[in-house]
């Protein structure tokens, strides 16, 4: 009987040891993956704010071609001529708040805050009426093919009121124009939206939201926390009848669960990250749009790191405290032999 309490005890040992690495890597991952500073270093590191007007001229195509309100100039114009516009109208430090704001908004919806994102376009809206804007129509302009006879005559006569046509027109007619599409500016701006949602979304805990598989997931995470907890109590139903073998049974699970935790932070950062992106590839991209969830991909070998330090820290503490706990149980065992030693003595003296 003693015997098979060893080997119950000893397999709950070794189930600790694995799903401990297991839980604090999930559990890590979880808490630093659905927060949007882990992603905004990384972001920053590896340049992908430039990616910024890619996500709002594809936002901006998608909510002007649903809104059928908007000026049809501003209907036509192409994914690419909002980006290129974009990335003329709005500076650095400009595109990189945007994109903090579009990061913050996102998990703020993962994480069922919101039940939908939005994302501000006061900025562009504000360069689109001052002078930058005319410039930006005029580069839009001297992208497209040359203007016909027809487009030029429907141009002139829309001097005396109507729509800027979408072509090249020739130098020499641009000075005339400059007055009218800027008066066309103005008036497209009072349609311009202050604010688009790239992420629709649907009322939380509702059959359509799609948040909710990936909520009962991170919910199953949360509760292996509980796992091993069970597993130090199975092993001492089993192995511990005294203050050296709690000691002992726990003291080296800890230890093994601790050091191998440490290692894998060490050394698990690539691996991690391609995980990570593979899941970001094929899931991110039904939650969020299929840009944003590019760029977040691209992050993952960045994040890993930051996802894994609290792994190590946190192995180490447990690694510390089993080791502290074997040693802790040999003094006493060594200790307890002493007295039986000496007692043996005594009685034979």
């Amino acid at each position: 009987m003693r015997y098979l309490r060893i080997i119950f005890a000893a397999i709950f040992a070794i189930l600790f040891v694995i799903s401990s690495v297991l839980v604090l890597l999930l559990f890590n991952i979880e808490q630093k993956a659905f927060s949007s500073e882990t992603y905004k270093q990384a972001f920053e590191n590896q340049g992908l704010y430039q990616r910024m007007p890619t996500i709002l001229g594809d936002t901006l195509t998608t909510y002007l071609a649903e809104n059928g309100d908007i000026v049809p100039f501003l209907q036509v114009l192409t994914a690419e001529d909002w980006q290129n516009s974009i990335a003329l109208l709005l500076p650095p430090e400009e595109l990189k708040g945007m994109a903090n704001n579009a990061l913050d908004a996102t998990f703020d919806y993962l994480n069922g805050k919101t039940d939908s994102a939005t994302i501000s376009l006061q900025p562009v809206k504000a360069r689109l009426a001052s002078d930058s804007g005319t410039q930006v129509v005029l580069e839009v302009l001297r992208r497209q093919p040359a203007c016909t006879t027809e487009q030029l005559t429907q141009m002139a006569m829309g001097l005396f009121g109507g729509q800027i046509v979408l072509c090249n027109p020739p130098e020499e007619a641009i000075g005339l124009m400059m007055p009218f599409i800027q008066s066309q500016l103005q008036s497209m701006m009072t349609l311009f939206p202050n604010e688009v949602t790239f992420i629709p979304g649907a009322a939380s805990g509702t059959p359509d939201d799609p948040r909710l598989k990936l909520n009962a997931v991170r919910s199953g995470i949360k509760l292996t926390l509980f796992i091993p907890a069970l597993l130090l109590f199975g092993i001492a139903v089993f192995a511990v009848r005294s203050l050296v073998d709690g000691l002992t049974w726990w003291g080296w699970p800890l230890m093994f669960a601790g050091g191998i935790s440490v290692l894998v932070a060490l050394f698990g950062s690539p691996v991690v990250g391609k995980i990570l992106r593979l899941v970001i590839q094929k899931q991110g991209a039904r939650l969020i749009p299929p840009t944003l969830a590019s760029s977040i991909a691209e992050t993952t070998s960045a994040v890993a790191g930051q996802m894994l330090t609290p792994v190590m820290i946190q192995g180490f503490i447990l690694g510390v405290a089993g080791l502290g706990m074997v040693i802790a149980a040999m003094f006493l065992a060594s200790r307890e032999r002493d007295q039986i030693i000496q007692r043996a003595n005594t009685n034979s003296l």
